[in-house]
């Protein structure tokens, strides 16, 4: 028990407050994308090039492969959108597949850390139905205090002409504010929200991601994102602590389809990729990416006392 309350006090103090493909790469309908990075293992020029490189439609089945040694885990709430799953049911479809890359979670079917001095990670979990552009992980400004979309880190980032909202290009936002940006980027003898004048300070967008991606709109999606940080480079140094590892997977929302009903197929596709650096968006549109019948995931009401 008191492990536990030491466990749990460490989570209080913790959570306190290149270039993309082109869209016309990928044809035809794409239900589910995933793009994943291990910051600690891929070299940063290496990462860089492979995280925003070339998208795969339908790649080849890759190989499901194991950690060497088993990584025990605490789930830790993120962003939590709109869905008709609650955080501990997401948490609950997450066990089995992350267990088949050896990350198991330490806490038993009853939420209880039996040997928390085996924990070495800390997974944090963002999920639901929310707004997006392109689905890929970031390659820099991998702080815990990031979150899930980031600070402004560029004072010249498209800001819907001034406002408070900034767009981004992985987030999205305001796609007529972003086209007009890039119209008047690309006027030599024109200053963002001057009216004209020399190219000299000419604003571009966000420099972390500076094309559109592979949806080339902002539009629904169903998100989950995985980030993974080191239990004691958390518990030591906070908000300030590094991510090992981001998983981020998506598909677009269908009309009438529950984020439940998109869940499984999502994390089937997922699978082989927790942990890893993918080469560009792993994009399916093909059997691995199908809502099957009976996945559709039914939440039912608590019981009544």
């Amino acid at each position: 028990m008191q492990t536990a309350v030491a466990l749990a006090a460490l989570l209080a103090l913790a959570l306190a407050p290149a270039r993309a493909q082109s869209p016309s790469d990928l044809q035809g309908f794409a239900p589910v994308s995933v793009s994943s990075a291990n910051y600690r293992a891929t070299p940063r020029d290496e990462l860089v090039k492979l995280v925003h490189g070339k998208n795969a439609l339908n790649p080849a089945p890759r190989e499901l492969a194991p950690l060497a040694a088993p990584k025990q885990f605490v789930f830790i709430p993120g962003e939590i959108f709109p869905a008709d799953l609650n955080y501990t049911s997401v948490c609950a479809l997450l066990t089995p597949t992350l267990a088949q890359k050896n990350y198991l979670n330490a806490a038993d079917a009853v939420g209880i850390i039996r040997e928390p001095q085996k924990v070495t990670l800390m997974l944090r979990v963002n999920f639901g139905v929310s707004l997006w552009r392109n689905p890929v992980v970031r390659t820099e400004h991998l702080a815990w205090d990031e979150g899930l979309v980031g600070k402004v880190h560029d004072s010249r980032s498209l800001s819907h002409f001034g406002g408070d909202v900034v767009w981004n290009t992985r987030t999205g936002g305001d796609d007529e504010a972003l086209n007009a940006g890039a119209k008047n980027d690309a006027n030599p003898s024109s200053v963002w929200g001057s009216g004209g004048g020399a190219a000299t300070g000419t604003a571009t967008l966000n420099t972390q991601d500076t094309t559109a991606g592979a949806y080339d709109s902002t539009r629904e999606f169903n998100l989950i994102v995985v980030d993974a940080f080191d239990y004691t480079e958390l518990k030591s140094k906070g908000k300030s602590a590094q991510a090992l590892w981001t998983t981020f997977v998506a598909a677009p929302v269908q009309r009438g389809q529950k984020f439940s009903q998109a869940l499984a197929a999502m994390l089937r596709s997922a699978a082989p990729y927790w942990g890893e650096t993918t080469a560009g968006l792993q994009v399916f549109n093909d059997a691995r990416a199908e809502v099957r019948i009976g996945e559709a995931v039914e939440v039912k009401a608590p019981a009544k006392k």
